[in-house]
């Protein structure tokens, strides 16, 4: 029950966040000198590859895997919107929704006298995003600062907080 209350409570937020949103201008993302496509590395949660996909100028796929803190492997594919608040298309803002998934393999834990060995776990859940990125005007590169949550919902059940930086390459 609070599972479907917290997706409930997500869901309600981000349409809150839509309805605000609409009243800024929308960023423009992919130009001839950029490609729809970007490949980089990201460091911070997880660290290691970062891919976007421009699916419209204001638009794109983003995605994440690699080593992470908390667990040994970390992927995430956040749909992200980008909108124009400084009135300067280079640095625009961006906020999203996404699936998180992070893999921890087993693992001795000391408990007290008693030594328990826990088997592998795969976590599941939802992950919301707030950024922003500068794109160079003629370069086809852009770089980001961006701050997510992820709420497991599939062992480990917990939230998670997520700070990145990164580079990407587009052709």
């Amino acid at each position: 029950m609070k599972r479907i209350l917290f997706l409930l409570i997500i869901v309600t937020v981000l349409g809150k966040v839509e309805a605000v949103a609409q009243q800024f201008p929308r960023a423009s993302g992919p130009s001839p000198s950029r490609g729809l496509f970007g490949l980089g590395v990201v460091f911070g949660e997880p660290t290691g590859l970062s891919a976007k996909y421009w699916t419209r100028s204001s638009r794109a796929l983003d995605f994440a895997f690699g080593a992470s803190y908390y667990s040994d492997f970390r992927f995430h594919g956040t749909y992200l919107f980008h909108i124009d608040a400084f009135n300067a298309q280079r640095f625009p803002l961006y906020y999203g929704a996404g699936l998180s998934v992070a893999g921890k393999g087993n693992r001795t834990v000391v408990l007290g006298r008693n030594t328990v060995t826990r088997r592998g776990e795969l976590g599941l859940g939802p992950r919301g995003a707030l950024g922003i990125s500068y794109l160079f005007p003629s370069a086809p590169f852009d770089v980001f600062l961006e701050i997510g949550a992820t709420m497991f919902i599939i062992q480990p059940v917990g939230l998670e907080l997520d700070l990145l930086l990164g580079t990407r390459f587009y052709f």
